[in-house]
């Protein structure tokens, strides 16, 4: 009999109750909600629901979890709408969980108000409001300690995707040879004067449009903050680029977005100058992100992500690296 290694398992949905109601204090039906880069469980009790985000072993450390609590606190403490954690009884945000495949973070979320918005449904008003609250997230972040434990920059951005990357670009000389086209310009622009005279500070990392629920009354919360860290604050626009050009909405809500965020934080010139480079970064760790994430369908299914999103990739770099 072989013993295997396990990547990523699924915890029991009853198990995962009982242990809130024991530790959190908090008890109703608990489901699987989602399984993404992370597994999500819901929680319904009385009138309220709560998720439990169980982090994979290996991809967040105690620390990288850590830095995500202390960002959601902060932000909440300072009035910007967020999804914020949830302390257990006995006053710590973190609970370890001993997984088959290794040591595992787990936090309990309060439930983001309001609804999410698609294509279908987004108003020039949903755009607005969605960069103003970008921009007064960034804002309320400028006071918060110890900022930069936690990095999003090249290394986050142009490393870490390369490495998820290798694998397959290891048997697609082509592919290699369009990223090094492309990474190269790039990485010379990040870490290089255009880099250094764009502000940084604490960035969401991924707010592609998805993370953030709008209410009746037009608040705007954000969540989903696992890709947070000290990186440049105009590559937090950049993930909505990329869900406005994949909705054929990007003429009408990039410049909307960019309206909403400028009236409370106006960008630079030179952040706006950097723009079209960091949704080329944006498009890099997407690119990259796929290729990690499809480890759990297969190669066939990685191969055509790839090959889609590289096309993108090449899109957006033709007119910038000649």
């Amino acid at each position: 009999m072989w013993s295997a290694r396990i990547l990523n398992s699924t915890i029991d949905p009853q198990w995962i109750g009982t242990h809130l109601h024991d530790h959190y204090g908090v008890a109703g039906s608990c489901t699987l909600h989602a399984r993404g880069t992370h597994d999500t469980y819901r929680l319904h009790h009385a009138e309220q629901t709560t998720f439990f985000r169980v982090y994979r072993a290996g991809l967040r450390s105690r620390s990288d979890v850590t830095y995500e609590v202390d960002v959601l606190r902060h932000a909440a403490s300072h009035g910007v709408p967020v999804a914020a954690p949830l302390a257990r009884t006995d006053g710590e945000w973190i609970t370890l969980i001993d997984a088959p495949e290794g040591e595992r973070c787990a936090v309990l979320f309060a439930a983001a108000p309001g609804v999410s918005v698609d294509a279908e449904t987004a108003t020039a008003e949903h755009i607005i409001a969605y960069g103003q609250s970008i921009a007064r997230f960034h804002e309320a972040m400028a006071r918060f300690p110890g900022a930069d434990r936690r990095g999003l920059a090249s290394a986050e951005l142009i490393d870490r995707p390369l490495r998820w990357l290798s694998p397959h670009v290891a048997t697609r000389p082509d592919w290699r040879d369009t990223l090094d086209r492309i990474v190269t310009p790039l990485r010379a622009r990040l870490e290089g004067p255009m880099g250094a005279a764009c502000p940084r500070g604490v960035c969401h990392g991924d707010l592609h449009g998805g993370n953030a629920h709008w209410s009746a009354d037009g608040v705007v919360t954000l969540f989903d903050f696992d890709e947070c860290g000290h990186g440049w604050l105009a590559y937090d626009l950049a993930a909505f680029h990329w869900t406005a050009e994949r909705a054929g909405q990007l003429d009408a809500w990039w410049p909307l977005l960019l309206e909403g965020y400028a009236s409370v934080r106006p960008l630079s010139n030179a952040e706006g100058e950097a723009l079209p480079w960091f949704v080329l970064a944006r498009h890099l760790w997407q690119l990259g992100y796929d290729a990690w994430d499809n480890r759990f369908s297969g190669q066939a299914a990685a191969e055509a992500d790839i090959t889609r999103v590289l096309q993108s990739l090449e899109a957006h770099a033709e007119a910038m690296i000649r």
